[in-house]
């Protein structure tokens, strides 16, 4: 009997930041449909940001996101004042950079953006509007994180 070894590796980032964005897609299949978000995440000593784009894979994020929706609708209304501000702690997986140009409508100049592609494996806290939402027990993080002990 032969064991194939399926080697691979897989780059995350773990990181606060507002979360942005939060939609369902709709894929060409009904079984297709996911969650998706864009991150903006801090770095550096002067706050600096990142951009992620993130699908979300991760089955206790799935719930997690599923119920934020659903507790709060407003997440996805179009006028942005009516959002409530949320804050999370997240793990990206299978980060990539990625670069896109748009057009801007005023001016017609291209503008270039650049961003971190992956997906979102795990919600560490979720604030909403400076209250804690959720927050994951530091057992469920020293499990994950042989390096914690």
């Amino acid at each position: 009997m032969t064991q194939t070894n399926q080697n691979y590796f897989n780059l995350t980032a773990d990181g606060i930041g507002f979360l942005n964005r939060p939609r369902e897609v709709q894929g060409k299949r009904k079984s297709s449909n996911y969650y998706a978000c864009t991150i903006q995440a801090s770095r550096g000593d002067n706050g600096e940001k990142t951009r992620f784009d993130l699908r979300i894979v991760g089955g206790q994020a799935k719930e997690l996101f599923a119920r934020l929706l659903e507790e709060f609708p407003q997440l996805l209304s179009k006028n942005y004042r009516e959002r409530p501000t949320v804050v999370v702690g997240f793990r990206a997986g299978d980060i990539q950079p990625l670069k896109f140009e748009t057009n801007n409508r005023e001016t017609g100049e291209v503008l270039e953006t650049l961003s971190i592609d992956g997906r979102l494996l795990k919600f560490k806290f979720i604030k909403v509007d400076g209250d804690m939402w959720y927050q994951s027990s530091s057992q469920d993080e020293t499990q994950n994180n042989p390096d914690a002990s």
